[in-house]
């Protein structure tokens, strides 16, 4: 009997585009959609930067997400995707159905859907994260690896390159040339287009080991120098962010990345690029010392404009209501004095604001501990004074702790179904950076994703670079060679 054709939405295998792909083009066509989200993130962020118009960011999220969610399902319906990947795919798939759980149980469903004005991290920002992080486990070669890697230093290049135009007092736009919060001006912190200064160091941070391994192991030497030129710059701008994340977490950044060289034995170069990264991170401390006498920054705390001495100085509180309060219009502002339950905290210590943040937020997932408030739904739970949102004093929506972030929002069954991904990704990333070729790469995904899930023990997910996180972890999830049809 002659072979029938295989056929697929009532069309042959001759005129239908899904069974006419090769393997190796799907993966091909996963990197696009990849480096799409990588083009058009950036582009509709700044738009928000002259203008609230809060829904274009998320444009380029909802593009690069129908796509990749189109190519996922292409992928399990042409048996391209690895055996490997079912218990990844079942964990996100679990992240899904019990986002659907915390949306039927949140303040405002609506808000948990799509995400609150300018997050924009609802329930579809988990289905389109899964499926970036699919899509990553899906390249194939590590030469599409390697493809995404540069795609990721040249779009983190690019926010360094607005985020130096934002430092500099030119009146370039930014939010954060002052801190409303704390009553100074013309304090000039970079956010790049990211949203705010602790965003765009939780994107540097990352970014900071493959560029420093890359820097190394590439083997063109104009890769090699371009790679570098992020490294050091990342360093000098996620310390100039002034926030703690920004310079912890970025000291810890160049410690592994340092300890990533010397695992590849090459102690000569990791020598080398710890003293240089050690100077420019010296640098930079110096550059945020007399930032204020260099800015001409003042204060008006006290009705008088009093300029600001140089000093070491963290901005967290004012950073975190500033985003939130002042330019999305998302929480309460800060006030001492007002009827907050949990009363006043001095906005302008680190320890006490984070201790203030964590407080409240671990209350929140003991009143909610299996569904949570809903996505971006935080701070409804803490409004006691009035239905508007910004008449609620000293309230917040970011915890700046991911994870307790995670728990409060969608529940304490969310948070483990995410550690249990995580746990499978690092473990498979683990097993192949015992591979020998091109391991310097699998090591710098690696490490990538380490560091990422380290800073957000004092940071927070956002939609300018979460999605990063997801590809570079579906890397690490799968980073071995796969088998063409």
């Amino acid at each position: 009997m002659p072979k029938t054709a295989k056929t697929i939405f009532n069309t042959t295998e001759k005129s239908n585009f899904i069974l006419n792909m090769k393997t190796r083009d799907y993966w091909k066509y996963n990197l696009k959609i990849m480096q799409l989200f990588l083009i058009l993130m950036p582009i509709f962020s700044i738009v928000l930067e002259f203008a609230k118009v809060y829904s274009v960011p998320s444009m380029a999220l909802s593009i690069a997400g129908v796509f990749a969610m189109v190519f996922v399902f292409i992928g399990y319906m042409k048996s391209v995707t690895p055996k490997q990947l079912i218990l990844p795919s079942v964990l996100a798939g679990g992240m899904v159905v019990w986002g659907i759980v915390s949306l039927y149980n949140c303040y405002y469903p609506k808000v948990a859907m799509f995400g609150s004005d300018g997050r924009a991290e609802g329930l579809l920002s988990i289905v389109f994260y899964g499926c970036f992080f699919l899509l990553g486990a899906q390249l194939g070669t590590d030469d599409n690896r390697l493809k995404l890697v540069r795609s990721m230093l040249i779009m983190t290049f690019a926010e360094c390159v607005w985020a130096l135009l934002q430092v500099l007092p030119i009146g370039f736009p930014s939010y954060y040339r002052s801190l409303e919060p704390f009553l100074i001006f013309d304090v000039f912190l970079p956010s790049g287009v990211t949203g705010s200064p602790v965003f765009f160091a939780s994107l540097l941070c990352m970014m900071e080991v493959p560029a420093v391994l890359c820097s190394v192991f590439e083997t063109e030497k104009k890769n090699r120098i371009f790679a570098w030129i992020c490294a050091i710059l990342f360093v000098i701008l996620s310390v100039k962010t002034q926030c703690i994340l920004g310079i912890a977490g970025m000291a810890f950044s160049i410690l592994v990345s340092v300890i990533c060289i010397f695992v590849k034995k090459e102690g000569k170069q990791g020598g080398i690029r710890l003293g240089a990264l050690l100077v420019a991170f010296v640098i930079a401390m110096g550059w945020v010392y007399i930032s204020p006498s260099m800015n001409g920054s003042y204060s008006r705390a006290t009705g008088q404009s009093e300029a600001i001495p140089n000093a070491m100085t963290l901005y967290d509180g004012g950073i975190f209501w500033k985003d939130s309060a002042y330019r999305l219009e998302v929480s309460g502002y800060p006030i001492n004095g007002s009827n907050n339950v949990y009363g006043d905290f001095a906005i302008d210590s680190t320890s006490e604001t984070y201790k203030r943040l964590w407080k409240v937020t671990t209350d929140i997932i003991k009143q909610y501990p299996l569904a949570g408030t809903g996505e971006d739904n935080l701070v409804y739970a803490q409004m006691h004074e009035s239905l508007i949102i910004n008449q609620n004093p000293n309230t917040f929506d970011r915890a700046y702790n991911f994870y307790l972030q995670m728990a409060g929002t969608t529940g304490i069954p969310m948070l483990l179904l995410f550690l249990a991904l995580m746990v499978t990704a690092l473990k498979n990333g683990a097993q192949e950076l015992k591979e020998k070729e091109n391991q310097w790469l699998h090591i710098a995904i690696f490490g990538a994703v380490v560091v990422y899930l380290a800073v957000m023990m004092i940071g927070s997910s956002c939609l300018t670079v979460a999605p990063l996180f997801w590809m570079l972890a579906g890397c690490c999830c799968r980073m071995g060679k796969e088998e063409e049809e």
